[in-house]
């Protein structure tokens, strides 16, 4: 009976251990054919429509820039004045932060520090973003009495566009590269 007993008990353990690394082996293939699944209707997709792909590439923004929601943005380690600044990123395609949401004004009110430049300035007592549209001031209240616009902790404020500060450029994500 005492030998029976231990019989039983090895028994029972290896059985147990084959079980778990079954589970393990049939979970590894099934992540496998999951994987090859997803790569091969990548492939097709982009077969599909070679002027559309849908799998982007994995390099998305140029190197340097930070990607979020469809942009890419450069964040400058130097200064300089607001039409400097606008000229830095028109040579790399972009152009002075544009802010076109909420979630975008948080994202960059998170992250970017010393009050930086952005794509805004006044004409005729209105502000306009540099891609021509008038400021909605619903998204944005400015303050202050200057004619380009800054980033700051707790908002957008203007001042002289001759001041030097750092930047922000952002690129549409279809038209980086």
């Amino acid at each position: 009976m005492g030998h029976e007993g231990r019989g039983s008990r090895a028994r029972g353990t290896g059985w147990r251990k084959g079980l778990f690394s079954s589970i393990w082996l049939w979970q590894g293939v099934a992540g496998v054919l999951a994987a090859a699944v997803i790569l091969i209707l990548c492939i097709q997709f982009v077969n599909r429509s070679s002027d559309f792909p849908i799998c982007p590439s994995l390099e998305l923004c140029p190197s340097d820039w930070l990607y979020f929601q469809r942009k890419c943005y450069y964040i400058s380690e130097s200064e300089a004045s607001w039409n400097s600044s606008q000229s830095f990123c028109s040579l790399h395609n972009a152009s002075l932060l544009v802010i076109e949401n909420h979630q975008e004004l948080s994202f960059m009110m998170k992250i970017t520090k010393q009050d930086p430049w952005i794509g805004l300035c006044k004409r005729n007592e209105e502000f306009f973003w540099v891609d021509g549209n008038a400021l909605d001031t619903k998204l944005i209240e400015v303050k202050g009495s200057g004619n380009c616009a800054y980033l700051e902790s707790k908002g957008v404020s203007a001042s002289g566009c001759y001041l030097t500060r750092k930047w922000v450029c952002s690129l549409n994500i279809g038209l980086a590269r």
